[in-house]
């Protein structure tokens, strides 16, 4: 749920691009305005992001102090922050308050981050004595006003709007490894610790409440609710409108499902009205046995629960994931067969549940994967109707899933909600042929052209491609019944061939290079000449969160992309870079976001000076800290060093890469098989990225590099973790999890399979040990891939690719097997592809908008496809400076 409430954010602006949500222009009349009337003339008023900032001249804010927090629900909050204006206009405290409706609209929201909601004013005392003084005048002035709670705050005596805190307000600050500010308070021993922002109030061990309240309690091993009647016994997902809990209910004897609603959290309709309406939604449905039975709906202190039935078993997403024949390398047509036929069979189930819903006059208005419920034996069951309405006594609401709704104006009346729904269906028969239904509000097209591609690739009957056409249909009125499409796709599964033959795309001969590298740069270039200060070009949601300038999402992954594809870059580019370097702006030092690989591609660039001045810097643990990985941490940035020492043969850059593997060695976890490991946290991650593989790599090229037998061991342990992790696909080929612990296995380059076979091949390059041969070979299959849910470089297709055709240059009598099988990725790819003038573009992080980075976007899948046709080196590997293949020693082959 933080998730989506993060990248919430970014998509509520621009529907083609991620965008932050502080650059949406703002009404000033709201609440500007009536701040500049109530303030006198000498006050600077000034926004910054989503805020306004206030302060009167010569005023000197402490770095860290006691603040407070203002909240107001929208029919008061001009008069709420009128007041304060005018309070804290006489006392001549500094504030900063959501510069608009809409931004406090925003704020008060369900999908708002919870350690920000409900904060529309925040106040910055001088003093704890001035804090006491202003915090009893707010109290004063504001009694009898409401908002919501502040959740990392304390609330003020018998206050509804005034909470408190102790944080940073001018604030020390420190940039992490990737680049991101991390916010530090200083403690009286001059020591400093982290600005702790979760969701919780927290009091520093050092200070004590000004107004005499005890610390927190820890919390209660148990938590009980409604009178004692439920023991809560985890919590399931967490929203700024309050938690989804599995409890047992203690006088009943069973497990159930308490939903909670905070007061005042929402925009046209509150969590708590939401959660009302549910409840009674529930009760209408009771009698169908189409969504969970309703149980009891209680207030407890100031929040509302409702206590429902459990439903076991999955989401249909996670159905889906378990049964998608695509995810198998080696799928049959008996496969396809059974898939389609369980398919037929919880769909037919869900539509006849949808027809029981409009029956008694009620539509869902988010209809889902994510909110359909299959149990052990395909039942279907409906949950999460906070959207749903009754006829003639709810107002529709436009609160949707991306990609499972029509994008058409709210619903008239009970038949166009129907027709949502119907709408809805269909996303969701898109979605189980191949979930890419975030595309949708990119490219209409783009169901279709995923139906037919998979149909064809699969074996799926036509009836489903044209069932999937007519419920999409932008015509509300020619969608067919969910139930009547049920009939005909049941029939065609008549049509369906059967048998242990593979499915027809494993027989297509081997698909022409990919065409559309030229387009790719094209739109790329185009979107360029619209450089902005806070983003080179459209890129994901990280760069909004550390700089413009790093590999992954910045200037430099594009920059690098075009030079190794040996391409003009874009006019502006290079100077772009370069500014932002010379500006002096903390960029952080990791490898994928930081200095670490900008100055490997000012290398690439010709750039040797400013290259080498990036890089100048001492090793320092303090300044990676706790990040030990390949992409933000200690490996990459010693791997730069390598990088360095090779393009000037200067002996700094090597001992200071010498130093950061010593610091890795020094906190490696030896297991009792020898491997090592390197936590990053509290998880142990596995792969290339943050793993113990791409650890791995770093060390190897240190050996490599000085011949100290230390590190080739390190490397060697580090290595054997993370193959020791090897899990098995549903083909039965090893594969990988993103980290231990993990249900998750994926394929891809940055986490699992493709990036720890990339490791693996430099390993059997440098050393020629059969051992990393025979892993290559059991575990090829896992990339023998031309399906996916992500075409780009880092977590989709393309970096599959890229790992084919190192597997090509390093096992070279299976160079054309690798290649072929690259090719066939490269296929994948091209239906993800949206037209655009100007060229060709990708969609990024979870297909939600558009991106041309390297990590996510254009640049990555477009640099794979000109390394596919044309060769290129692999990137980020230092694969010219690994030796030729050797005979392994006996004193290698013991370190493994």
């Amino acid at each position: 749920m933080e998730r989506r409430a993060q990248l919430w954010q970014y998509t509520a602006v621009d529907r083609e691009f991620f965008e932050p949500y502080a650059s949406r222009p703002v009404l000033e009349d709201d609440f500007i305005v009536p701040v500049r009337r109530a303030l006198a003339a000498h006050w600077t008023i000034e926004r910054s992001g989503i805020w306004v900032h206030c302060q009167a001249p010569d005023t000197v804010l402490p770095m860290q102090g006691w603040k407070i927090h203002i909240s107001s629900i929208a029919s008061t909050a001009h008069i709420v922050l009128s007041i304060t204006a005018a309070t804290l206009g006489t006392s001549g405290t500094a504030f900063k308050f959501a510069a608009d409706h809409r931004m406090l609209g925003a704020i008060n929201g369900k999908r708002w981050p919870r350690g920000g909601s409900g904060k529309f004013i925040t106040v910055y005392p001088r003093n704890v004595d001035d804090f006491r003084q202003v915090i009893a005048n707010l109290h004063a002035a504001l009694s009898g006003y409401v908002g919501p709670y502040v959740l990392t705050d304390r609330r003020y005596a018998d206050s509804r709007v005034l909470h408190y805190r102790y944080g940073g307000i001018v604030s020390d600050s420190r940039i992490s490894a990737g680049g991101r500010v991390e916010w530090l308070l200083r403690r009286p021993d001059d020591d400093v610790e982290e600005d702790d922002r979760s969701p919780r109030f927290r009091l520093p061990d050092w200070l004590r409440d000004p107004f005499g309240t005890a610390a927190p309690a820890a919390p209660a091993s148990s938590v009980l609710l409604g009178a004692g009647r439920y023991r809560v016994y985890k919590a399931l997902a967490f929203s700024a409108a309050g938690g989804v809990y599995l409890a047992d209910d203690l006088d009943e004897g069973q497990r159930v499902v308490i939903k909670e609603a905070r007061p005042f959290i929402g925009d046209r309709q509150t969590a708590k009205e939401s959660l009302r309406k549910e409840f009674r939604l529930l009760r209408c449905l009771a009698a169908l046995r189409v969504a969970p039975q309703p149980i009891a709906y209680f207030e407890e202190w100031e929040h509302s629960f409702l206590v429902e039935e459990y439903l076991r078993g999955d989401t249909l997403r996670i159905w889906l994931g378990k049964r998608y024949p695509w995810l198998k390398t080696q799928a049959t047509r008996d496969d396809v067969a059974r898939f389609l036929a369980d398919v037929v069979a919880v769909f037919s189930r869900l539509a006849d549940a949808i027809a029981k819903v409009h029956a008694v006059g009620i539509s869902l208005g988010d209809l889902s994967f994510h909110n359909i419920i299959v149990d052990a034996n395909g039942e279907v069951r409906l949950i999460d109707l906070e959207a749903a309405v009754e006829q003639r006594l709810d107002a529709p609401l436009l609160l949707s899933t991306p990609g499972f709704a029509s994008g058409s104006p709210a619903p008239r009346d009970h038949a166009e909600a129907e027709s949502e729904d119907v709408y809805a269906f269909g996303a969701n028969l898109l979605a189980a042929m191949i979930p890419v239904n975030a595309m949708l509000p990119l490219d209409r097209d783009v169901a279709l052209r995923f139906a037919r591609w998979m149909s064809d690739d699969m074996g799926y009957p036509p009836a489903v491609v044209e069932a999937i056409a007519r419920l999409l249909d932008p015509n509300p009125w020619k969608r067919p019944l969910p139930t009547s499409v049920m009939v005909t796709l049941r029939g065609s599964l008549a049509c369906v061939q059967t048998g242990a033959m593979s499915v027809p795309h494993h027989n297509d001969a081997v698909p022409h290079p990919p065409a559309q590298a030229d387009a790719l740069f094209a739109y790329v270039t185009a979107q360029a000449e619209r450089a902005r200060p806070d983003r080179f070009v459209p890129a994901a949601p990280e760069v909004f969160e550390s700089h413009p300038w790093g590999v992954a999402h910045g200037a430099a992954g594009v920059l690098h992309a075009y030079l190794r594809s040996q391409r003009e870059p874009p006019e502006g580019l290079h100077d772009y870079l370069l500014a932002g370097v010379d500006a002096g702006h903390r960029r952080g030092v990791s490898l994928m976001s930081g200095d670490a690989g900008i100055a490997w591609v000012l290398f690439e660039a010709g750039e040797t000076t400013r290259a080498t001045d990036l890089l100048r810097g001492e090793f320092s643990a303090n300044t990676i800290r706790s990040c030990p990985g390949l992409h933000e941490g200690i490996a990459g940035w010693g791997l730069a060093r390598i990088k360095a020492w090779h393009e000037t043969a200067d002996e700094h850059f090597l001992t200071a890469a010498g130093q950061a593997g010593d610091a890795l060695l020094s906190v490696a976890i030896k297991e009792d098989d020898g491997s090592l490991r390197w936590p990053d946290g509290i998880q142990q991650p596995v792969g290339l990225a943050y793993g113990a593989a791409g650890i791995a790599l770093f060390l190897l090229h240190l050996h490599v590099a000085v011949g100290d037998e230390r590190f080739l061991r390190g490397a060697t342990g580090g290595l054997a973790f993370d193959l020791a992790q090897r899990r098995k696909n549903a083909d039965g080929a090893p594969t990988w999890p993103m980290f231990i612990g993990s249900s998750t296995w994926v394929p891809y380059l940055c986490q699992g399979t493709a990036g720890i076979l990339a490791v693996v091949a430099r390993f059997l390059a440098c050393t020629g040990d059969p051992h990393y041969r025979d892993v290559l070979l059991a575990s090829e299959g896992d990339l023998l891939r031309r399906h996916a849910v992500s075409p780009g470089l880092f977590d989709g297709l393309a970096g599959i690719g890229e790992t084919l055709l190192d597997l090509a240059q390093f096992v070279p009598e299976r160079g054309r097997f690798y290649r072929d099988a690259a090719h066939h990725a490269a296929h994948g790819i091209e239906p993800f592809l949206i037209r655009r003038d100007g060229g060709l573009a990708v969609p990024g992080t979870e297909l939600l908008r558009i991106s041309c980075d390297l990590a996510t976007g254009g640049a990555g899948v477009a640099s794979f496809f000109d390394r596919l046709q044309h060769g290129a080196p692999a990137a980020f590997m230092l694969d010219e400076h690994l030796p030729a293949p050797v005979r392994q020693s006996r004193n290698f082959a013991s370190t493994r």
